[in-house]
């Protein structure tokens, strides 16, 4: 019983599960399915226009470099929203002024990026540095 014991937990040494690298590898599976559903229904459709442009999900906008091109200084809080989707946090500054960040995972690896709102309009866009 003690030999079982002493292989039980060299075992349980040695094999230790890396659970962020497993997430990044669901994460990218999941976008790799999804992308290649598209392409299926593009094939599927008799007269596809080679270069049609694809509808983003407003739900997570924030993850392509596409909509954070939409963007511009004096836009209002609530466009921003619908092209990048809910910030991940928001930041109460005081006196007008809030911070609506984005950040996560995408296939590439994680990014961030930010607005900073005066009176409800964007002053400035920290866009997320896309890594391809």
């Amino acid at each position: 019983m003690l030999v079982f014991t002493i292989q039980n937990t060299a075992f349980a040494e040695t094999e230790k599960i890396d659970f962020e690298k497993i997430h990044r590898l669901e994460n990218l599976v999941e976008n790799l399915e999804d992308r290649v559903g598209r392409l299926e229904k593009y094939i599927k459709q008799p007269n596809a226009v080679l270069h049609q442009e694809e509808k983003i999900d407003p739900k997570v906008g924030w993850k392509y470099r596409h909509s954070w091109s939409q963007l511009e200084e004096g836009m209002s809080a609530s466009q921003a929203e619908a092209i990048l989707g809910h910030p991940t946090r928001i930041d109460d500054m005081g006196k007008g002024f809030k911070k609506f960040f984005y950040w996560g995972e995408i296939p590439t690896g994680i990014i961030s990026g930010y607005l900073e709102i005066y009176d409800g309009s964007i002053y400035k866009i920290y866009i997320p540095e896309f890594h391809e």
